[in-house]
């Protein structure tokens, strides 16, 4: 069984403690709730099937920064496991994992604030952009 699944809850059940909420929906948005891996649209799937991968595995030195994590679907992210990001994915998928964890999520942690506490909608907001 993948990391992923181990990991995964119901949409009543609080996300695990080694991410805040508000910081995994502003990578979700950072992202464009998109898998960067397969570029799925993830906006009607079920939360237990958006996942949150770290491109350098934690046993690896990696870390719980948003230069670490990108939204994943839940097939990519069991499929990956723990292989480098290099061996998993090609060149111009890891050349458009670059440019989104670039991107800082300030702007997106604000926005992922402003949803977390109802004064928008997720249907409210421009993922395009």
């Amino acid at each position: 069984m993948c990391t992923a699944t181990k990991l995964a809850r119901s949409p009543n059940q609080p996300t695990g403690q080694w991410i805040r909420t508000d910081a995994r929906l502003a990578i979700y948005l950072r992202d464009g709730f998109r898998c960067l891996y397969c570029l799925a649209d993830l906006h009607g799937a079920s939360p237990t099937d958006i996942t949150l991968d770290h491109l350098v595995c934690r046993v690896d030195g990696g870390d719980n920064s948003p230069a670490n994590l990108v939204t994943a679907c839940r097939s990519c992210n069991c499929s990956r496991q723990d292989q480098p990001l290099s061996r998993f994915a090609g060149a111009e998928t890891r050349k458009h994992v670059r440019r989104n964890v670039a991107r800082s999520i300030k702007p997106y942690r604000k926005l992922a604030k402003a949803i977390l506490f109802g004064e928008i909608g997720l249907s409210d907001v421009d993922l395009e952009s």
